[in-house]
């Protein structure tokens, strides 16, 4: 659908944040180990009988280190090991396929032109005057073969699908945020200057938000995932072995 809208000049998709996926792994891995039999030769969980692949998750293991490393130069390594992201990394990929699982079950599709909406959007592809530039556009893709571009399409999908569902999901619990709960909020945090439309769209931000959690922590509980890695436990400070 890139190179579609691409010849046709009118219709252009695609996002900064997505480009991110592209960036070619360092694959040093820290603290895990491969179990699970003959599985954890290949896989590194299955979700609902759905395989998250040792590829899949040694290339997203890979791209963090990579951001971490242009962020934090030297320091990354240790920053690496000492938060033991390599797990956190597995279960936001679980997350992940366990909300898109439900999003086909619920049958949720993200239209073509939901994305070129998406992508016009985006400040990075937007002049002076807050419109789309074509030939902004046309310079970020140019240097992507077609297969990446299909990547970042296929990613972009996924995070629409994803919020689509969460929108869905908090809009069937009825999250709301009274008038009472904003005054109690002004008063035991002291706040002066008041603006309470302001504190109640951040209260209700903060509702919606942990209704969500509270919902996929439930959705996490009641699925079969199976884990066939092994992660070791980061060491306190100061201790030896």
């Amino acid at each position: 659908m890139f190179m579609k809208f691409f010849r046709k000049k009118k219709n252009m998709k695609i996002i900064l944040w997505v480009v991110a996926i592209l960036i070619i792994p360092g694959f040093i891995i820290w603290g895990v180990g491969i179990g699970g039999g003959d599985k954890g030769q290949y896989y590194v969980a299955t979700v609902n009988r759905e395989h998250i692949t040792l590829r899949e998750y040694y290339m997203e293991l890979g791209r963090v280190e990579e951001e971490y490393r242009r962020i934090f130069g030297d320091k990354a390594s240790e920053l690496f090991k000492g938060l033991n992201i390599e797990q956190g990394i597995l279960e936001s990929m679980i997350r992940e396929k366990l909300l898109l699982q439900e999003a086909r079950k619920r049958r949720i599709r993200v239209l073509n032109n939901e994305i070129v909406e998406v992508v016009k959007s985006d400040p990075a592809f937007q002049d002076e005057k807050g419109r789309f530039d074509e030939r902004r556009y046309r310079e970020v893709i140019s240097s992507y073969p077609p297969e990446e571009l299909r990547k970042i399409e296929d990613e972009l999908r996924k995070r629409i699908m994803i919020e689509k569902l969460k929108e869905m999901v908090v809009a069937e619990g009825n999250v709301s945020v009274s008038d009472e709960e904003v005054e109690r909020y002004i008063k035991e945090n002291q706040i002066k200057d008041v603006d309470r439309e302001s504190i109640k769209r951040r209260l209700l931000w903060q509702a919606r938000e942990n209704y969500f959690n509270q919902w996929y922590a439930n959705k996490r509980k009641s699925s079969k995932v199976e884990i066939y890695l092994s992660f070791e436990q980061p060491s306190a400070p100061g201790n030896s072995r």
